[in-house]
């Protein structure tokens, strides 16, 4: 490893909490009980936020207003690490996936990336990033601390194989993508992706982040059992795409686009997981959110109140 990779990877490691076993993950062999420990790291230092894309006005004459350019998202992975690792901010899914691959690649992990479609009313919408590791026991394992409501565990990239959340409990599973008239996806989708994600939640819909992600006006209550699984989103086990695939450049795109039906551009959002859930900075409130259930509620009166809103929950200065 060169120098400067060193030091990137050091302070990488310090990012996410792990400066004092640094040496050891290095010096380490990849292993499974590590890319879990390296994944729960990540997940809870490391919020998922689209800040970058947005302009932020001033406060008053004492604090000048912040362009969308300063922290625009891109493909490249360098200007990434320095958002993420340096800058100490967040970001979706290409960021995030995009700097967790090179923290594990940096630590000799065989890292694939794979493009998916991400299932909605409707249907499904390409450009979703996630990661699959090899080598590391009989099958691929399947990671995603990018995707801000997806498993918080690695988990087998083969048929029937089934992980629960070892944080909230929610449990996942991958199934077939064998009927091409399923979740509204065209013929190409479906010859695209042979696998779907499924999940089922312990607490219901409520505890998602999708509920504030898609701006429902309240949390709803926690169901009282484990709900039916759902399909998160298609997605292919053997892919192995380069950073700047033309699918990667469609799907950043897509986010960015300033469009109304693109939640991304159209409102500001920081989520900080947490061990039992998670808080969510939203444009004029912050809630934390703990077992499914909304724990605390706050109004955001002004942007002032929003930016301290960034430092105490996710430690972003804008």
């Amino acid at each position: 490893m060169i120098a400067g990779n060193k030091c990137t990877l050091l302070a990488f490691l310090d990012r996410i909490g792990l400066y004092a076993e640094a040496e050891a993950l290095i010096a380490r062999e990849p292993s499974a009980e590590d890319l879990s420990k390296l994944l729960h790291a990540f997940l809870l230092t490391v919020p998922f936020e689209n800040l970058g894309q947005h302009a932020h006005p001033a406060l008053g004459d004492s604090v000048a207003a912040v362009p969308a350019a300063k922290h625009i998202p891109s493909l490249d992975v360098h200007k990434t690490l320095k958002k993420v690792v340096y800058d100490r901010r967040g970001g979706f899914c290409f960021e995030l996936n995009f700097a967790f691959a090179w923290l594990l690649r940096s630590l000799g992990y065989k890292v694939r990336l794979s493009i998916s479609y991400v299932i909605t009313p409707g249907g499904p919408v390409p450009g979703h990033l996630a990661l699959f590791v090899d080598g590391l026991g009989p099958q691929p394992l399947h990671v995603d601390p990018g995707f801000g409501d997806a498993p918080r565990e690695p988990m087998a990239a083969v048929l029937g194989s089934t992980v629960t959340d070892s944080m909230i409990g929610d449990a996942y599973s991958f199934a077939p993508n064998d009927d091409p008239s399923a979740f509204g996806q065209t013929p190409e989708m479906a010859k695209r992706c042979g696998q779907v994600l499924m999940r089922s939640r312990k607490s219901g819909f409520g505890g998602s982040v999708m509920v504030d992600f898609v701006g429902l006006p309240e949390t709803p209550p926690p169901a009282p059992e484990m709900t039916p699984p759902e399909p998160v989103y298609l997605v292919n086990f053997d892919d192995d795409l380069a950073l700047d695939c033309d699918e990667f450049k469609a799907g950043i795109a897509g986010v960015l686009a300033d469009v109304e039906q693109n939640p991304f551009s159209q409102k500001r959002m920081c989520i900080m997981m947490r061990e039992e859930g998670f808080d969510f900075v939203g444009k004029d409130y912050v809630k934390e959110m703990r077992h499914g259930k909304e724990v605390k509620r706050e109004p955001l009166k002004d942007e002032a109140a929003y930016r301290e809103a960034l430092k105490q929950v996710a430690g972003i200065t804008l």
